[in-house]
């Protein structure tokens, strides 16, 4: 089958998850249009391509995408991957908490309430984090956390942030983790609900009686397991997930659609899990090929896990 956008200038322009399971963002250039392509059990390729563009902007308020209205073109090299109009117009900084300047935009969503998590994504892996309950779990699943516990919920954000940096300040939790080493976790690190409600609850308890974090909100929630709004079930064994190495697959991916875990595709290929990483890929061009499988995947022999 052709490119499901034939003769159209696409963009990836993220990912994210419904109801239905995990979706891809994109942008068609061509038509000023956001479009949302549900990946579960489809079979399809994409193809990276090396020019980049804006990948348009996100009103705080109602969460809406639009395209950037300037079609606005990106450096190869760029570390934005939203032109300067668009991203003074979304007005979002994750790191707020660090920032001089706040914008009026900002300012008012981090007037919603928030809330404060604990993302766990392998053994010794756990990471802090807030989010807006206007976004329901849906920061949980773009980090690619494999469970999660909530521990506080607060009328603001920077209620929210007293407690996350609380619990930033303890061994073994994390404010920030790479891409790069989520993508190896979720293939090296055995997945176990039981193991990661252990280790969600202990780095809760070195909280437990800090009397200042106390007073500040801190209420653990039960743990929640992701893997359903993944892979629309369980998910896979580690044994039977590789992440392919090599150029070859540095621009191209593909196979049967298993399911995301954040911002890793799944691919399903003569009986292994294929891991392919698009958080590099998002503001670039692509092709979207439906019903087609435009790279092959060596299955590795499988290597004893340190986890």
């Amino acid at each position: 089958m052709p490119n499901l956008f034939a003769d159209h200038t696409i963009v990836l322009a993220g990912y994210g998850f419904s109801v239905d399971g995990p979706y891809l963002t994109i942008n068609d250039l061509d038509e000023g249009t956001v479009g949302y392509v549900p990946v579960l059990g489809r079979t399809f390729s994409l193809r990276r391509l090396p020019r980049r563009r804006c990948i348009g902007r996100i009103d705080l308020r109602t969460h809406e995408r639009s395209t950037c209205p300037l079609n606005a073109e990106l450096l190869p090299d760029g570390k934005e991957d939203m032109c300067p109009a668009c991203i003074e117009a979304t007005g979002f900084n994750p790191s707020f908490y660090f920032s001089s300047y706040i914008s009026p935009q900002q300012r008012e969503y981090n007037q919603t309430p928030h809330y404060v998590y604990l993302a766990y994504f392998a053994p010794s892996y756990v990471k802090a984090g807030i989010s807006s309950e206007t976004r329901g779990i849906e920061r949980l699943l773009e980090q690619g956390a494999r469970a999660a516990r909530v521990v506080g919920r607060f009328t603001c954000a920077d209620d929210a942030r007293a407690l996350e940096a609380a619990l930033c300040s303890q061994d073994g939790v994390a404010e920030t983790m790479r891409a790069s080493l989520k993508a190896k976790l979720l293939a090296d690190a055995p997945y176990s609900f039981e193991e990661a409600c252990h280790e969600l609850r202990t780095a809760a308890d070195r909280l437990e009686d800090v009397d200042a974090v106390a007073q500040a909100g801190f209420s653990p929630e039960d743990a929640l397991d992701l893997s359903p709004y993944y892979f629309g079930g369980p998910s896979p064994d580690a044994h039977t997930m590789q992440l392919p190495e090599g150029e070859d697959f540095a621009d191209v991916c593909g196979g049967v659609c298993a399911g995301m875990v954040g911002a890793n595709l799944v691919f399903w290929q003569d009986g292994t899990n294929f891991i392919a990483p698009i958080k590099d890929w998002e503001s670039h061009e692509i092709e979207f090929l439906d019903d087609e499988i435009a790279c092959e995947y060596a299955s590795e022999p499988q290597q004893i896990s340190l986890f």
